[in-house]
């Protein structure tokens, strides 16, 4: 061992890290990586679609050397896989990992929106109001795109209301997952959920500030999409 290597070890012994201080600025990668990250979550990328990283590179603007390590980091997290190429691609989910996904979802949701009821003020529910009328704007006008991206922020701004940044780790892995088969919802012969969105009993229930309300309204919001989508899946939709 070198001199130089004992001195590190000991400033590890004595309460110190021995590690190089790192640049603040999100690395180029990391900037790609949650770009894609964003593309899956919010059903942007469909499933079996392929992701050539030369292609991907020169839409982002970017050289390739990041997308493919992003590409990469993504596949280990199960997101994406590789083909025989080695060429990223979305996967179709099987339907039994599709409800196994669901069923933590419901679970996890549920949990962390019955604690965001117990703490969220008159402002953080008048911000979900606001979120959720995107959603219905998007309804309504039969933009898709706008319908995914403020359901996405809606359910995201509930678990950061919740403050249990643990599980919301764990359903933000499960979105990343399953977030392509929510583009099923709109492809032609997939039928709407009737009545009301559940998202106006859940915001009622957060209102009155019962969580038992709060969490069985986010158990159908999640089940009765799930349901649509389960049906595109078993026709092969995804």
């Amino acid at each position: 061992m070198r001199y130089d290597d004992l001195g590190q070890a000991r400033e590890c012994m004595d309460g110190g890290t021995a590690l190089a201080p790192v640049e603040r600025e999100e690395s180029l990668t990391e900037k790609v990586y949650r770009s894609l990250r964003g593309a899956l979550t919010g059903g942007r990328l469909a499933p079996g679609q392929r992701l050539v990283h030369r292609t991907l590179a020169a839409e982002l603007n970017v050289s390739p050397t990041p997308v493919r390590e992003a590409l990469l980091r993504l596949v280990s997290e199960a997101a994406l896989e590789l083909d025989a190429r080695g060429i990223a691609w979305v996967p179709r989910l099987e339907l039994p990992r599709y409800r196994e996904i669901m069923e933590l979802r419901v679970e996890l949701e549920g949990r962390a929106v019955a604690r965001a009821t117990e703490l969220a003020t008159f402002t953080d529910v008048a911000r979900l109001r606001d979120l959720h009328a995107g959603v219905a704007e998007g309804r309504r006008t039969g933009n898709a795109a706008q319908v995914l991206r403020e359901n996405e922020r809606f359910h995201f701004a509930l678990l950061e209301l919740a403050r249990m940044p643990v599980l919301a780790r764990v359903v933000e892995s499960l979105w990343l997952q399953a977030g392509p088969t929510i583009s099923l919802l709109f492809r032609p012969g997939t039928s709407a959920v009737p009545g009301a969105h559940p998202h106006m009993d859940l915001l009622a229930a957060m209102a009155a500030r019962d969580p038992a309300a709060a969490r069985q309204a986010m158990e159908r919001d999640l089940r009765a999409h799930g349901a649509l989508i389960e049906a595109a899946l078993e026709r092969g939709g995804g």
